[in-house]
């Protein structure tokens, strides 16, 4: 109370801060951003206080941490460095590795370990800068040594949580729910709880935890994270976003929400979201090889085939074996024009993940692009297989099938395509126009008439029906149609080359004349622009 500030001295003044600190950070109201920069500012007023108060210190450290700030971290912590108290050697080597500097890390927690090496404190964490190196089993052993202390619940949980990481739901069970047991109102705990369940696939459960866990720290943003994958598991995508900002708003360096929110952004259209998302995870995490790759596709979505490479290639040289990079490495090669390199690293992708139809569907393309249609054909089929309701296969084998002039092989790939995908009248007209290249004309302008029908914009339709009414039943029949192709489909040049000769054919020569100069406009690298000009010269134009 301001009354009774000035009868406190400076450390009953620093203590009073910390605690006020650390309740405006458990009670963050409707206004969670104003309230935790005013419990940060409370907690660094403490330290301004008494800066000899080694509890004010830690207090604004953890809090730094938990937000996302490891530099700010170790600022904090500089000035008591060299006492070297547990706690503090803790907080210095968690955000060092949260920095990246796992070998600094190291080195801290050797050297307070060859003083103190059975301090469960220490053990722990340094199996958590070994697990953040990659090193699973050796951390979890070192988790396993910790968890002997009989105080230990966060030593219980990250050995829980690293077997879940590796499935492993039935060995990691026991570990969290003494975690959760222990330390019934951290939320770490809780939201430990909420991730077991998940994976257990208690919806319900998770939820009910992760809301526990989020009543005791509205700000635990691994709270907020689960929260969204209960609500992709609901297919509420809507949630999910919301509750991954809230958790990137409360730790912006944390990688699985930054790149969960990106995929989500990225799956509901939204490109250039979800490359702000992934970038920052990708920037708080190079070596994470799934949001490099993630980031190279929605990059490659984006149109920037050259940019999308270069993350995508930096991907698999962090995991080899990661089939979804291969596949879209392999589409990034084939959208830059190296569909040699593409072929290899789709047939890699299918090799890793035999189950996906969309990489046969891409290795498909790759071998139409090199010129070997047998295996494009097996490998659409493949895709087709694999799932019978994927429309690209099916018109891709049409397609296959009528550039080969094969157009009797490629008609019941179109049929199955517009069974599929009745909407699709781009596929009405790619039937039409092999159906024209087989004769049968009426079919074929029938097909056109209905993609019209139901998309006015297919101005192209026009001159198609045009061609097919000219070779069924003459350049008489064909000129409305030609004209109303004029008319619609301005880019177009060849209804005026069509045009020019059937008014030349009635003596028209001024009309003819006109549609010639006008197809020599649209096209003017025409290959018998020579011709064409003789033709207006013949007619004295």
């Amino acid at each position: 109370a301001p009354e009774a500030k000035e009868l406190l001295g400076p450390r009953e003044r620093a203590r009073a801060r910390v605690l006020r600190g650390q309740i405006i950070a458990r009670d963050l109201g409707d206004q969670p951003e104003a309230r935790l920069a005013a419990a940060g500012g409370e907690l660094e007023a403490a330290v301004e206080e008494d800066p000899t108060l080694l509890p004010a210190r830690i207090a604004w450290a953890r809090f730094l941490l938990r937000r996302g700030a490891p530099e700010g971290t170790l600022a904090a912590l500089e000035p008591v460095a060299a006492q070297g108290g547990s706690e503090v050697v803790d907080l210095r080597a968690r955000a060092l590795a949260a920095s990246g500097r796992l070998l600094d890390a190291t080195n801290v927690l050797d050297a307070a370990l060859a003083r103190a090496p059975a301090d469960p404190r220490l053990v722990f964490t340094r199996g958590l800068v070994l697990a953040a190196g990659g090193k699973r089993a050796e951390a979890e052993g070192l988790y396993a040594q910790a968890a002997k202390d009989p105080g230990s619940w966060e030593a219980h949980l990250a050995l829980g949580r690293s077997r879940l990481s590796a499935r492993e739901v039935e060995k990691a069970a026991p570990e969290i729910l003494l975690a959760a047991e222990r330390a019934p109102r951290e939320p770490e705990a809780q939201a430990g709880l909420g991730e077991l369940r998940l994976a257990k696939g208690d919806l319900a459960g998770a939820d009910e935890a992760f809301r526990r866990a989020l009543s005791l720290d509205p700000s635990h943003a691994a709270s907020h994270a689960g929260l969204a994958r209960v609500a992709v598991e609901r297919g509420d995508a809507g949630a999910a976003v919301a509750s991954l900002e809230r958790a990137v708003r409360f730790d912006p360096r944390a990688v699985e929400p930054r790149a969960l929110l990106g995929t989500l952004k990225w799956r509901r259209g939204d490109l250039a979201g979800a490359e702000v998302e992934l970038r920052a995870a990708a920037v708080a995490d190079p070596k994470n090889a799934l949001v490099r790759s993630r980031l190279g596709a929605v990059q490659l979505e984006m149109g920037r085939a050259e940019s999308a490479v270069e993350h995508l290639l930096a991907a698999s040289n962090l995991e080899v074996a990661l089939a979804e990079n291969r596949h879209w490495l392999g589409r990034a090669l084939l959208a830059r024009g190296d569909a040699v390199p593409a072929l290899e690293q789709l047939k890699k992708a299918v090799e890793l993940e035999p189950a996906n139809a969309l990489s046969y569907l891409w290795l498909g393309v790759a071998y139409d692009r090199t010129s070997n249609p047998g295996d494009a054909v097996d490998a659409y089929r493949s895709a087709l297989a694999r799932d019978p309701k994927l429309v690209d296969a099916a018109e891709r084998l049409g397609l296959l099938y009528a550039s080969l002039n094969h157009c009797p092989d490629a008609v019941p790939w179109f049929d199955k395509a517009i069974q599929l995908a009745p909407r699709e009248q781009r596929l009405r007209m790619e039937l039409a126009d092999c159906r024209a290249r087989m004769g049968q004309h009426a079919q074929a302008i029938q097909l056109y008439k209905d993609a019209l029908r139901a998309n006015p914009k297919l101005v192209s339709c026009y001159y198609r029906i045009a061609r097919a009414v000219h070779e069924s039943a003459g350049v008489r029949e064909a000129l409305p149609w030609y004209e109303r192709a004029v008319r619609e489909d301005r880019a177009n040049p060849m209804p005026h080359y069509y045009l020019g000769f059937a008014w030349k054919e009635r003596g028209k020569r001024s009309r003819a004349v006109e549609a010639f100069r006008a197809y020599l406009r649209l096209r003017p690298d025409a290959e018998d622009r020579k011709d064409i000009e003789r033709e207006i010269e013949d007619l004295g134009g």
